[in-house]
């Protein structure tokens, strides 16, 4: 205690905090450190073993040490380093208030209280094979991950339980890798409750070997300053999306060691909710590759729009779909052509004495083919098909290049457009409005 206290008299003494600037008061306690700036510490008082800070009351006796440096710190970003089985937080003591942190070992699991602005940053770096990152609250966030690798033994790697917009930030140049456990009671090794936006030119590897591999409750949007992300296996789906799949840019790849669909759109349990079901790429580089039995590589529950990107697809197992549009179907060129290659190599199932076969591309209701180029290219020799289209399939004249091979079915009509308004009109007329459903933000 005298040495504690000694020290604050020290730092105290004439005003010191007050007349340098810079400087930065780290009180250690355990594997948390509280940051606090010179205007906080000359507010410190001490009555008996109670130390207390602004509105921040500690207990001295808890107190490693006390350390200053002459840099600043971020007053909104939570700093979480992993080293083996442990994990150390560096706080910022202004926004403590709002955090309740509970740790065993490198397993942290942080609850804000935050409903309002300040909106906190939480940084991941560092590497364990025993923990994992889990955050709760009611009001947005960001989890930057900044070169770390998570493995966990219990559950989910990361897990957020927040129901708000969410920022993924993958900080540029940095590999970041999360695997989660089999026995996990969770949907997912990297699960979101709320909305995720991704960004940052970073690379992110998820590997799922409970059941999915990634999954949201929510939206989930692919930014254009993406880098890349890698779902590595699953023994569920890649990516599994409530309400609608957004990707605007960067770089997905979705590995053959996931078993179930590679990216999926669900409809959201509240109907009331956005795009609903919706499934849309407007840029960057989509890979899938999966081999599993009646798995679709790109699936959603209600309209598919491809304004944009490379997307490649390849699928090898029985009655399985390399695209498949709950609803329509639209391709057209927002600021670049969209370029789809998909192979399907799988063969069929009988089901009560009919043929279930695979296909590169299931569209529900119509198809509506505005510019771009699109190979589809399935197996004969297992009766796969090129496309199945529900509804009518409807092209602007010379505008579009599609090779099919086998040809494609189409149930409906096959409809020629000689202009862009043609299309446009035909949509409108069927209730699809591209720009409406594509909007810039």
């Amino acid at each position: 205690m005298k040495k504690i206290l000694f020290f604050l008299f020290i730092l105290m003494v004439n005003g010191q905090w007050s007349m340098v600037n810079g400087q930065t008061l780290a009180i250690h306690s355990g594997t948390t450190t509280l940051l606090a700036t010179p205007d906080e510490v000359g507010e410190m008082m001490v009555s008996g073993t109670s130390l207390s800070i602004g509105d921040t009351v500690l207990d001295v006796t808890a107190i490693d040490s006390m350390t200053y440096a002459s840099s600043d710190f971020d007053p909104l970003l939570v700093q979480f380093a992993y080293s083996g089985d442990q994990c150390r937080v560096s706080m910022p003591l202004g926004i403590a208030k709002y955090l309740q942190l509970e740790q065993q070992g490198a397993y942290v699991s942080v609850i804000s209280t935050a409903s309002a602005d300040p909106e906190i940053t939480y940084s991941l770096s560092g590497t364990t094979a025993n923990g994992c990152f889990r955050q709760e609250g009611d009001y947005k966030c960001c989890v930057r991950l900044n070169g770390v690798s998570i493995t966990s033994q219990q559950g989910a790697a990361l897990y957020v339980k927040n129901g708000k917009r969410i920022h993924i930030d993958l900080a540029d140049g940095t590999l970041n890798t999360f695997v989660d456990h089999a026995d996990t009671l969770h949907d997912a090794c990297f699960q979101i409750k709320g909305h995720p936006e991704i960004y940052g030119l970073g690379t992110l590897n998820i590997t799922g070997t409970g059941r999915h591999a990634f999954k949201s409750g929510e939206y989930t949007e692919l930014k254009d300053s993406l880098g890349t992300i890698n779902i590595v296996a699953a023994p569920a789906d890649g990516m599994h999306v409530g309400q609608y799949f957004k990707m605007k840019g960067g770089t997905l790849n979705v590995l053959n060691g996931v078993k179930g669909d590679g990216v999926q759109a669900e409809c959201n349990k509240d109907s009331t909710k956005l795009y609903n079901g919706q499934l849309f790429v407007r840029g960057g580089t989509l890979n899938i590759e999966i081999s599993g039995d009646s798995c679709e590589g790109l699936k959603c529950d209600s309209l598919m729009t491809i304004s944009g990107g490379t997307i490649s697809i390849t699928c090898g197992g029985l009655f399985s779909k390399c695209v498949d549009a709950g609803t329509s179907m639209v391709v057209y060129e927002k600021k670049s052509k969209p370029v789809i290659n998909l192979i399907n190599n799988g063969g069929f199932v009988v089901v009560d004495q009919k043929n279930k076969k695979s296909v590169c591309l299931k569209v529900e209701n119509d198809f509506f083919f505005h510019s771009g180029n699109v190979t589809l290219t399935a197996d004969e020799d297992v009766k796969g098909k090129s496309a199945n289209i529900g509804g009518d399939y409807v092209y602007v004249s010379g505008a579009v290049k599609l090779k099919a091979d086998p040809a494609m079915d189409v149930d409906g009509a096959m409809r020629v457009k000689k202009t862009e308004a043609d299309i446009i009109a035909y949509e409108q007329a069927r209730g699809i409005y591209i720009s409406t459903l594509d909007e810039e933000e």
